[in-house]
C-alpha cells in the first residue's frame, strides 16, 4: 500500500483539474473529492458495473496505464534482473527453447542471444553473464511483448501498480481509455528479423504464421492483454494466483478473453498497469 501511495504523490508540481470532479487542484489530493493527481500516463476510470458472462461486478475506482509498457521503459529494468542467461527465460519467452544463440546465424553475432519471435535482444560474455538487453532498431516504443506474466508483475511491482483484473480492464475498455493494438503493426517493426531467425533456421515463412493465413480474422491480429486473473475464476472473486493458466483480454468489440500458460510469454500479448482507489468508494 505504501508503494501505491508513493506513485500517486511522488510529483504534484502544476494545477490540474480532476478527472473525477472536475475541480481545480494546486496540492497533491483534489480538494473537493480527494482524488489523488493521477500518474504520469495514467487515465482516470470511475466506480461502475461490468457485465462479464452474464454476472455483473462492481469495479472500484482505478488509474490505468493509458498505453501499455513499451519495450524502451523495460530495458533498464530488465539489465538489472538480469545477471545470466539462465534467467531470461523467467522473464521473457518462459522457454529456453527460443533462446537463439547468434553463431547460428553467423559469426558476425558471437556473444548475441535472439529470442525468436520477439524483438528482443540479449548479450552475453563467455561465461553466460548477460551484458546488456535490447530491441531491434524501431522497436523501442512499441508495445513490450512476450514478457512472462511474473516478469510483467514484477516490472509493475517496482513502480508500485500491478496488472489489472478481468474487470478492471474491461471497465478501462468500456470507458474508451484504452486502445487495440495490431500484432501486425509491431511485428512489422521487426520482421526482417522474424524472417532471419524462422526462415533461415526452421524454414518458417511470416506469412505462416495462423493470425496472417488467408482466412483469418481481423480479430486475430489484435493483441491480447494480460490479467493478474486466472483462467476459469469467478469475476468477481479475488484474483488466483495459484492458477498456472492465466486469463487474458482482448479490446474486440465485443471483448475476448483467452488464456495462456503463466509460465510462458507470448509475442501477441502485451500489459499494462493499475492503481487501485477503493478507499474513493467509500
Amino acid at each position: 500500500m505504501r508503494a501505491l501511495l508513493a506513485i500517486l504523490i511522488a510529483a504534484t508540481a502544476f494545477a490540474w483539474d480532476c478527472p473525477n470532479c472536475g475541480a481545480s487542484n494546486d496540492g497533491e489530493l483534489c480538494v473537493r473529492c480527494g482524488l489523488p493527481e493521477p500518474p504520469p500516463g495514467m487515465v482516470f476510470v470511475d466506480r461502475c458495473t461490468v457485465t462479464i458472462d452474464g454476472r455483473d461486478v462492481v469495479v472500484d475506482p482505478f488509474f490505468v496505464d493509458a498505453e501499455p509498457v513499451s519495450a524502451r521503459v523495460l530495458l533498464d529494468w530488465l539489465a538489472s534482473e538480469l545477471t545470466v542467461i539462465d534467467q531470461v527465460p523467467s522473464l521473457l519467452g518462459g522457454q529456453e527453447e527460443l533462446l537463439m544463440p547468434g553463431d547460428a546465424i553467423g559469426e558476425e553475432y558471437s556473444g548475441v542471444v535472439f529470442l525468436r519471435y520477439t524483438p528482443w535482444v540479449v548479450y552475453m560474455d563467455s561465461q553466460g553473464g548477460v551484458t546488456g538487453v535490447t530491441v531491434q532498431t524501431g522497436c523501442f516504443d512499441i508495445p513490450a511483448v512476450s514478457l512472462t506474466p511474473y516478469g510483467a508483475s514484477s516490472y509493475l511491482a517496482s513502480l508500485g501498480t500491478r496488472l489489472p483484473t478481468l474487470a478492471e480492464i474491461t471497465a478501462a475498455h468500456e470507458a474508451g481509455v484504452i486502445r487495440a493494438f495490431d500484432t501486425w503493426e509491431s511485428i512489422g517493426a521487426y520482421s526482417s528479423f522474424i524472417e532471419m531467425t524462422l526462415s533461415g533456421v526452421l524454414g518458417v515463412q511470416l506469412s505462416g504464421l495462423s493470425m496472417f493465413a488467408p482466412g483469418a480474422r481481423p480479430e486475430d491480429r489484435i493483441m491480447w492483454e494480460l490479467t493478474a486473473d486466472a483462467w476459469g475464476q469467478a469475476p468477481d472473486e479475488p484474483s488466483d494466483t495459484d492458477s498456472p493458466y492465466s486469463l487474458l483480454f482482448r479490446p474486440t468489440d465485443p471483448p475476448e478473453t483467452g488464456t495462456g500458460l503463466r509460465s510462458v510469454g507470448y509475442y501477441n500479448v502485451i500489459f499494462r498497469g493499475v492503481v487501485p482507489l477503493p478507499w474513493l468508494s467509500d
